[in-house]
């Protein structure tokens, strides 16, 4: 067996996906199908006691009138109306409770499923397509469920009512009726793989359409400043229109879907009503029936086409809700990247040593951001990364925290495969801090209690003293109840750095990568950032991503990656006398500052 465990798990059930995330929605189908039939028997009913009081006390019957018949047909009409309403009010009920309780856990298990997913996945996808799948592809199913499925539903049970009575009173007839009714369903059957591709299409330009309209909320303030708001909105008028279009294309199958009903509803009335007025004048002998079984028979083909014609338009209908049930199970389908307790193995007590040996990266099939790099980096030893912009340190930073797997060669964590590394070991040994800090929309103390579950607020003041942070945080508007607004937009860059690292602190890591989180920060909240990171990094295993020299002189070891490649490795002193690229990388950042 190859790849990671949980990989190897997840490819076991990929093929069952779509089912095992299917939620329970045919619990008690017996007692849905009970009420659907009773329902629809309630409704028949009503033109079986028109016909019984058309031949037995309003038409003459042997000469002869039952005055007695019109107040008992009237009575069971009644009855029959009663019984219906309530096993329709019931149906409802049910289908409603159980679709939306069903479709509440599909909406969980894609939202959490977001979260364990393939390391990488989230990169390869725009986020309007993952909220579309989470959000507006299941309100479609959800839409569906309460407008046309309880619909379908009892239109079904009331279409195979009908056609049964009608084969009590003629099948010959009844026969005949189906047989064009067949027909109608087979033609429409056709146009229904051509709906169903299209609102694929409509899905598929929401999702768009969702994440170009996340990007103009985002990117307000720039598209202002710069004014090219007119682009901005060229652009999300594109993908309206886009939308647009995949929504019209729809509807020339589903009118043809509709005509095809109308169509089989106006053939079917007309050749029975034929066939009737020819047996009432003799030239059908093996049609026998009553005035009042003709005009029953008139009203249970109503109740069997028009039913037929409006599941046409919900079968159609259903397709939109079909294609976003589709995506959100694909999502479910999709590998997840979670290890767990019980096939993984938890990383050793003691200070973590990173091993990689031939270690390969592609973001794309065929492509590398990353050539084989074999390197050991001891525990407890701090190691800068250093290179150009693109030159695979970030890519570097995610393999080793498992953000990222290798595409080939092995990359060992403390003497373990980091594919095998359980996620319960990997969040409490390991941590990253980002160049840009994220933070809850929630108080200063709730975000740095986010680096351990069970936190308390004392813990949090604990953390914060112990990294000479308690008066910065003391001197905040409201201390740490001061709220840090969606993404951390009420505090300073440097501030939400000073956050992060609290939080990190928190974790108490063994290993601890850090993205040149002094990157970007203001000179005065630097001073209080340096402190705490010297703090931070005391005892632990340290790989900086330094964007600054300065941090490469005072780490143990350097790493210059260039173009993908780990072309250098050594002491800062020792590069810098070797005169090689990182001797000439430093000089012209020496010469830089000097100015």
């Amino acid at each position: 067996m190859t790849g990671p465990v949980g990989r190897i798990r997840a490819a076991g059930t990929a093929a069952r996906a779509g089912f095992a995330h299917t939620p329970r929605v045919f619990a008690g189908a017996w007692l849905t199908a009970l009420l659907a039939f009773a329902g629809a028997g309630g409704r028949i009913v009503v033109p079986l006691t028109v016909q019984y009081a058309l031949d037995h006390a309003l038409l003459e019957n042997d000469g002869a009138r039952d005055g007695h018949v019109l107040p008992v047909a009237v009575a069971i009409g009644a009855v029959a109306v009663t019984v219906a309403g309530v096993s329709s009010w019931l149906l409802n009920r049910r289908l409603v409770r159980t679709a939306e309780t069903a479709l509440a856990q599909l909406r969980e298990r894609a939202f959490t499923h977001v979260f364990i997913l393939a390391p990488g996945a989230l990169d390869d996808r725009r986020r309007g397509s993952l909220v579309s799948r989470v959000t507006s592809d299941v309100d479609t199913v959800s839409q569906f469920t309460q407008a046309g499925g309880i619909t379908l539903v009892t239109n079904l049970a009331q279409m195979v009512t009908a056609a049964s009575v009608m084969l009590v009173y003629s099948w010959p007839l009844a026969l005949l009726v189906i047989a064009v009714s067949v027909l109608a369903a087979v033609a429409m059957r056709l146009t229904q793989r051509v709906i169903a591709q299209r609102f694929g299409d409509v899905r598929t330009a929401i999702a768009a359409l969702y994440d170009g309209i996340s990007d103009m909320l985002h990117g307000v303030e720039v598209a202002r400043s710069y004014g090219v708001t007119d682009r901005v909105h060229t652009r999300v008028d594109h993908l309206i229109t886009g939308t647009e279009r995949a929504l019209l294309r729809t509807q020339r199958p589903l009118s043809v879907n509709m005509s095809l009903g109308e169509a089989a509803s106006g053939l079917i009335t007309t050749t029975v009503v034929l066939f009737g007025a020819a047996a009432g004048a003799g030239y059908v002998g093996w049609l026998d029936l009553t005035a009042g079984q003709l005009v029953a028979f008139l009203f249970l083909i109503t109740f069997f086409v028009r039913p037929l014609q409006f599941s046409v338009s919900i079968l159609g209908e259903s397709q939109s809700a079909v294609a976003g049930l589709r995506r959100v199970l694909a999502l479910l389908a999709e590998p997840s990247a979670v290890v767990p307790d019980d096939v993984g193995v938890p990383l050793p007590a003691g200070g973590i040593a990173l091993r990689l040996r031939g270690v390969e990266f592609g973001y794309t099939e065929g492509t590398r951001a990353l050539y084989p790099v074999d390197l050991t980096i001891a525990p407890h030893e701090h190691v800068a990364i250093v290179g150009e912009t693109g030159s695979g340190k970030s890519t570097f930073a995610k393999l080793i925290t498992r953000q990222l797997v290798p595409t080939r060669g092995v990359l060992e964590i403390a003497g373990v495969d980091s594919r095998r590394v359980t996620d319960t070991s990997l969040s409490r040994r390991i941590a990253i801090v980002p160049q840009e800090a994220f933070l809850f929309d929630r108080s200063v103390a709730e975000n740095i209690a986010l680096g351990r579950r069970g936190a308390t607020r004392h813990d949090v003041e604990d953390v914060l003293d112990d990294l000479g942070l308690q008066g910065w945080a003391d001197g905040l508007l409201d201390g740490l109840d001061t709220l840090a607004g969606s993404r951390g937009e009420a505090l300073s860059a440097g501030e939400r750095q000073l956050v992060a690292l609290a939080r990190t602190a928190l974790i108490d890591p063994d290993l601890l990568v850090l993205d040149e989180a002094t990157n970007g920060v203001d000179p005065a909240t630097d001073v209080r950032v340096q402190r705490a990171l010297a703090q931070l990094t005391k005892g632990r295993t340290t790989v900086t991503i330094a964007h600054r020299m300065i941090t490469a002189e005072s780490a143990d070891t350097v790493g210059l990656f260039h173009e993908g490649r780990l072309v250098e490795h050594g002491p800062h002193d020792a590069l810098v006398a070797r005169g090689g690229r990182y001797a000439a990388l430093y000089g012209a950042w020496v010469a830089m500052n000097s100015l």
